[in-house]
């Protein structure tokens, strides 16, 4: 009988990478998987120093040899050790499992709730970079429930003169009054550019919007004495600090 030269290998986890981000609440996990017939089903779970549970991932069906997925830390404890643990999982069975630590770095990002409620309470004047005048677009939902909330808002778009009765200025340095927040909602790539002219506007805080995300720009405002508050969004946290989520 004539044998298989190139017998099946069974799925098995090659490597196991565990990155944190900056802001001190993502951990990149990046996997390298055996090649296999059929595609295995995935378990990741973070453990805290006490052992705990903290977040877990199922994935079905991994079809990809060199995954990459992202893990979530509510209540981050910067400078502890934490545990990713990767299992491949077949019908009833583990077929392979290991284990990598990470360290939290001290956040270069706002996360606790005590520093976002005390940005929201100080804050007066707002720049809303990339404030549209469409109202189904959610900075111009975002602009309109702050300026409701009695801030002043001041659009910063190029594109349109005027909206939410303000005028609007084409960047931040042709702003002529003085602002505390720089709220974004453009691209990561334009980022960097609008926290050098915040830094020379002498703004307080940048806060990128949900999704918008760039560490090096957060690391850059930081370093030069900004608090940055970055993926999140604005209105949400207002409702959920100072309005108690009404």
């Amino acid at each position: 009988m004539e044998r298989n030269p190139h017998p099946t290998e069974s799925p098995r986890i090659h490597a196991l990478r565990a990155t944190p981000m900056p802001d001190g609440r993502r951990v990149v996990v990046e996997l390298e998987l055996a090649p296999s017939p059929q595609p295995p089903e995935l378990e990741l779970i973070l453990y805290n120093e006490r052992g705990e549970e903290v977040h877990s991932m199922a994935v079905m069906g991994v079809m990809d040899f060199h995954p990459t997925y992202v893990l979530h830390l509510r209540q981050p404890d910067p400078g502890a050790r934490y545990r990713v643990e990767a299992r491949l999982l077949g019908k009833d069975a583990l077929l392979d499992r290991q284990q990598v630590e990470v360290i939290i770095p001290e956040p270069i990002t706002v996360q606790d709730d005590a520093t976002l409620r005390r940005i929201l309470s100080e804050a007066r004047t707002i720049a809303v970079v990339g404030l549209s005048a469409d109202p189904e677009r959610p900075s111009h939902q975002v602009a309109s429930y702050l300026q409701r909330q009695g801030y002043r808002i001041i659009p910063v778009n190029p594109t349109i003169q005027e909206v939410l009765g303000e005028p609007s200025y084409p960047d931040l340095l042709s702003v002529p009054e003085p602002v505390d927040v720089v709220d974004i909602f453009r691209p990561a790539r334009y980022v960097p550019e609008i926290v050098e002219q915040a830094i020379a506007k002498g703004a307080k805080v940048i806060w990128m919007q949900l999704g918008v995300i760039h560490f090096e720009a957060a690391q850059r405002a930081r370093e030069a004495g900004l608090l940055v508050v970055m993926d999140r969004c604005m209105k949400i946290e207002h409702q959920r600090l100072l309005r108690s989520g009404g």
